[in-house]
């Protein structure tokens, strides 16, 4: 199983990235082949500049660009671990996203959806309750890009794990948050590609579905 994870947070003591050296830890004691992508460390460049829309007529992507497209078709699970600020992704994470998932590696002219049946494990860490994430509207707007991106290039699964209020959870919460996402990411080696939850399955999905039924 190979499996690369995205990740973005620049603060080398969060909790964030707790959760990344748990998760690679746990993938690779599991015998996954991982690959972590600290974007920060990186130096990853997130602004979609003319060179990279050229690239769809030139053929030509940039350096950067190319090497994260073939990590991501070596892939074949993908996990991004970032924290929710302003109701979405940091922008070195939205950015990489612009950049990486191309048109023609995602859907090409010819039809082709060049990551179709991967999957996707986001796992999201929040400042606030779940009460307010939920009553905001910002845990449908989470779902509904995890839908969009994933969705749209055909991947089997497409999970999304939320934890709350992480700033003021106790230590002991906190060790119980990373249980759970052992347990999530097992998930990846334990159910089959098209098993686990699927953007159809999202709330975002599921009230949209309802909403339809009602007209």
């Amino acid at each position: 199983m190979n499996i690369s994870i995205l990740y973005g947070h620049p603060y080398d003591k969060s909790f964030n990235k707790a959760i990344l050296q748990q998760v690679t830890a746990h993938l690779e004691q599991r015998g996954a082949a991982v690959k972590v992508k600290d974007l920060i460390q990186l130096s990853f460049d997130p602004v979609l500049e003319l060179k990279d829309l050229e690239a769809k007529f030139t053929k030509v992507l940039p350096e950067d660009v190319a090497k994260e497209q073939e990590d991501l078709l070596w892939a074949d699970a993908l996990i991004i671990i970032s924290p929710v600020w302003w109701g979405g992704f940091p922008a070195v994470i939205k950015g990489y996203i612009d950049r990486v998932f191309t048109t023609a590696l995602v859907r090409s002219a010819e039809g082709v959806y060049g990551l179709e049946g991967k999957r996707a494990y986001s796992i999201f860490t929040t400042g606030s309750s779940e009460d307010y994430i939920r009553t905001s509207r910002q845990k449908d707007m989470l779902y509904a890009a995890n839908d969009n991106l994933f969705g749209f290039a055909k991947f089997a699964d497409a999970e999304l794990k939320l934890l709350y209020s992480v700033p003021r959870v106790t230590p002991e919460e906190r060790q119980a948050m990373l249980l759970e996402v052992n347990q999530f990411v097992d998930r990846i080696f334990d159910l089959k590609p098209g098993e686990g939850e699927s953007t159809k399955d999202s709330p975002s999905h599921l009230a949209l579905v309802e909403d339809l039924a009602k007209h």
